[in-house]
């Protein structure tokens, strides 16, 4: 009996790194076949360039047996970086796959970078976070026993003290609820978290991509599953938003198959209002593709606009609740603690 068991996972650098010496010993001149061996034959000795060295060769075998370039892949690999297979696509149209896997290879790199750079402009506060909260926990820990055998009533000023800290504490995070609340009320369009932007984008610049290189619209606009990022707590948020744009795109599917344009299929299916005038002049123009290839840029502009006012609004906020936090670390430790010691409690 023939067990299948599931594939090794390549990682999204790796890919990288090798389509970028790929796209470029086309562009040198190589011919297809020859920058395949010599870009397979350039991989490192890691295990991760090992696995991709194993498959870009079976990949060259299918080659040289005459099987298509997209064919190939996909025997060889199994499901490829949609980065990758947009880029197969859209040289099969143009004739130019250095250049549009250099284009691809591009729009990929500058989406994960963005992706992960909200993440590191976070490390600092929260190490300074995670320290204050250690602090805390360590001074707890050295002042509780003391506290205990010499247990007396707080002072006036000290429970005043203690209840301004508390106020602070509930006006920090009642100011980050507002914030929070007001970004969320602003209109549908506007995707609030970068990474549901960036998502949308790439769902839209796939569609556009797969129009230029000649797909039917129909077939452009069926389910498609998106690459997850790489913060895996956004996974269940990032899979809601892919399943909200599929179903808008299989509405518009459903009321182009009943006769509508694509105008009238966007605004019955509630798409973004640019979206609906885009498609409009699209419809005019015949040029279906610049439409999701505006729209695409549209919500990379959202992505690069929410991300910016995230990385000024987030370290900062932590470092203020790391300050708070070791405020209170004293009141409610050092300063009973000192206050039992010299008997001034």
């Amino acid at each position: 009996m023939n067990i299948n068991f599931p594939r090794a996972r390549i990682k999204a650098l790796t890919w990288q790194t090798w389509m970028g010496q790929w796209a470029e010993l086309i562009q040198s001149g190589m011919p297809v076949l020859d920058a395949l061996t010599l870009s397979t034959e350039l991989q490192g000795s890691n295990k991760q360039s090992r696995l991709l060295q194993a498959r870009l060769m079976r990949t060259t075998e299918f080659l040289q047996q005459g099987q298509s370039l997209q064919t190939a892949f996909r025997a060889a690999c199994g499901t490829l970086p949609l980065p990758l297979e947009v880029a197969l696509l859209c040289a099969q149209a143009n004739g130019d796959l250095g250049g549009s896997v250099n284009e691809q290879l591009h729009r990929w790199k500058v989406t994960s970078e963005a992706s992960q750079a909200l993440g590191r402009s976070l490390i600092y506060p929260g190490v300074v976070l995670l320290l204050a909260i250690a602090c805390w926990v360590f001074l707890h820990q050295v002042s509780s026993p003391h506290l205990a055998t010499t247990h007396t009533n707080q002072t006036a000023s000290s429970s005043f003290s203690d209840g301004l800290l508390l106020l602070g504490a509930g006006l920090l995070l009642a100011a980050g609820v507002s914030k929070a609340m007001k970004a969320q009320t602003h209109t549908t369009e506007q995707h609030w978290m970068p990474h549901k932007a960036w998502l949308a984008s790439n769902f839209y610049h796939v569609i556009a991509c797969e129009l230029q290189a000649g797909l039917d619209l129909m077939h452009c606009l069926r389910f498609r599953v998106m690459p997850p990022s790489s913060w895996s707590n956004l996974l269940t948020q990032e899979a809601k938003t892919t399943l909200n744009l599929n179903q808008m795109m299989t509405l518009v599917q459903r009321h182009l198959k009943q006769g509508m344009n694509l105008a009238q299929a966007m605004q019955q299916a509630k798409a973004p209002s640019f979206l609906v005038r885009q498609s409009q002049l699209a419809e005019q123009t015949g040029n279906l593709a610049y439409c999701f290839f505006l729209a695409s840029k549209v919500y990379e502009i959202q992505a690069r606009d929410a991300q910016r006012k995230l990385q000024s609004v987030l370290p900062p906020l932590a470092l203020g609740i790391a300050a708070l936090t070791l405020a209170m670390a004293y009141q409610f430790t050092l300063a009973p603690l000192y206050g039992n010691l010299t008997g001034l409690s």
